[in-house]
């Protein structure tokens, strides 16, 4: 009977050995860019939003570290990228360098007239500049999340990186409108005007009460006042 706890404790014991063993990968992810021509000037705001929520749902593997958004910001207007195109190629390369990544994370999407959206996402290897993978996923707009979802596993898989605890649950919907409030809300953060991204966090949950995205930088904001 005192057999069973002692290979329990064994296989646990590895099971964390295996798991502490993991290099630390440090990824960039940059805003997407919009490459939507219906309506593209409305859904531009969606480019920050898009960045943020599949840094997000990269963060949720342990053997991940993302550099932190404002520190992004910072390296691309000092480049002054805004203007010149921050997804060139040799653009983001520098960018990574100087934000101490291994690899960049960036894409771009199109908003269509019938209600769908693509999402394409690349992943660049800043040591060599090199292209790894590239992927795609297209939906309905209010299947957003469950594309940035997608498309983040498809990231993971191809770094050879793995979930622990991968949650399999629908993410859910989100309107169109939700996820415009909560991308202007991640505009004002860029900014560092907290109070204003408040606001729009909390019209985007006024609209979608289960928007998990919007809940969570909600409560980031409440914890650094």
């Amino acid at each position: 009977m005192r057999v069973v706890p002692f290979f329990l404790l064994l296989a646990t014991f590895l099971t964390f050995r295996v798991q502490a063993s993991e290099p630390v990968r440090t990824l960039a992810v940059l805003d997407f860019e919009n490459n939507s021509f219906f309506n593209s000037e409305a859904v531009q705001p969606l480019s920050k939003g898009l960045g943020q929520m599949m840094a997000t749902e990269l963060g949720r593997c342990p053997s991940v570290r993302i550099v932190e958004r404002r520190k992004l910001q910072r390296l691309v207007d000092e480049l002054k990228l805004a203007q010149a195109g921050v997804t060139d190629e040799e653009n983001v390369v520098q960018v990574g360098r100087m934000a101490g990544a291994q690899n960049l994370v960036f894409g771009g999407y199109l908003v269509m007239p019938d209600g769908k959206m693509r999402m394409d996402v690349r992943i660049v290897e800043v040591e060599t500049g090199l292209t790894l993978q590239a992927g795609e996923a297209t939906g309905k707009t209010r299947d957003v999340l469950s594309l940035v979802r997608k498309l983040s596993r498809k990231v993971l898989k191809d770094l050879e990186l793995r979930l622990t605890a991968p949650d399999d649950r629908p993410p859910g919907n989100v309107s169109l409108d939700a996820l415009t409030q909560f991308s202007k809300g991640v505009e004002f953060e860029d900014r560092g005007d907290a109070v204003r991204a408040a606001e729009c966090y909390r019209k985007a949950l006024a609209m979608e009460p289960d928007f998990g995205p919007a809940k969570d930088r909600l409560s980031r904001l409440s914890k650094t006042r």
